[in-house]
């Protein structure tokens, strides 16, 4: 049965926005699977970032989704202007292909990100892995819930308190600013595991227990929203490399931990850097 037009996200219980969220990709992977590992063509964005007619089409559809169920809310996303109602308290964000490069290369850890924000805080967030059929959703605080699951089932971090012992991860050392890459490389000399790749799954990952540390920087807020609403929805620790709450038009770095005493160490260390 097709839910009953919602005006705002806002109305939504957390019951039913979890099934809202649960249903988008089967508006997402269908596009996807479709474009995957054909060698769609190749355009070059102004920013120099690569973007193909997939990442266009999902952020499409998925637009085309929530105007549909919610059409009092305003619609940021990566490919196209915002759009709907740009006064609503209500704001929902989409990346249609996070880790483009991984998707155009014929690599699997690429995501589709959609958040939603509440006064610009992230308060809700998909994160689908087409490929490996994973979907992972987190309500931070929508109307009061905290939710976080994989596929149906709840997930949380690992517990990890010890620099030490921590799985550190980032995407890519060239997608660091120079200053960021020499603190990632002083917390790289003190963990035990050090990860490169994966995009928006080692946020993911962070959130069901298996990365404990995850550092970026330079993000725009389409890459950031929906990681940091299911990352909190779980348990983590987030804030951004100044130790700041993840906020919209503010927020360009994350630096999330499985544990608050994990974060804790983590940031000292990078704040002992200058």
């Amino acid at each position: 049965m097709t839910p009953e037009l919602t005006e705002s996200a806002g109305q939504c219980t957390p019951a039913d926005m979890i099934a809202f969220l649960a249903g988008l990709p089967l508006v997402s992977r269908p596009v996807i699977s479709k474009w995957f590992r054909q060698n769609p063509a190749i355009e070059t964005k102004q920013d120099s970032s690569p973007v193909t007619i997939a990442d266009q089409s999902v952020e499409c559809d998925l637009r085309a989704a929530i105007a549909a169920r919610f059409p009092d809310d305003m619609i940021m996303g990566e490919e196209f202007a915002s759009t709907g109602n740009q006064d609503s308290a209500y704001r929902w964000i989409i990346d249609p292909i996070d880790g483009t490069k991984a998707f155009i290369s014929g690599k699997p850890a690429f995501g589709t990100l959609v958040g939603l924000l509440h006064h610009n805080l992230p308060v809700a967030g998909l994160v689908d892995m087409p490929v490996f059929a994973e979907c992972y959703i987190g309500l931070n605080g929508f109307s009061g819930a905290h939710h976080a699951e994989l596929n149906g089932a709840a997930i949380s971090p690992s517990g990890q308190s010890v620099l030490g012992a921590a799985r550190l991860a980032t995407t890519s050392p060239r997608a660091l600013s120079t200053e960021r890459l020499v603190d990632f490389d002083r917390l790289a000399d003190q963990v035990a595991v050090t990860n490169y790749g994966g995009d928006c799954h080692n946020y993911a990952l962070l959130a069901a227990g298996h990365i404990d540390l995850v550092m970026e920087d330079s993000l725009a807020a389409h890459d950031m929203m929906a990681v940091v609403a299911l990352m909190l929805a779980a348990g983590a620790t987030v804030s951004d490399l100044h130790g700041q709450p993840i906020q919209l038009g503010q927020s360009t770095s994350i630096l999330a931990a499985a544990t608050p005493q994990l974060h804790q160490a983590a940031l000292a260390l990078i704040s002992a850097g200058g």
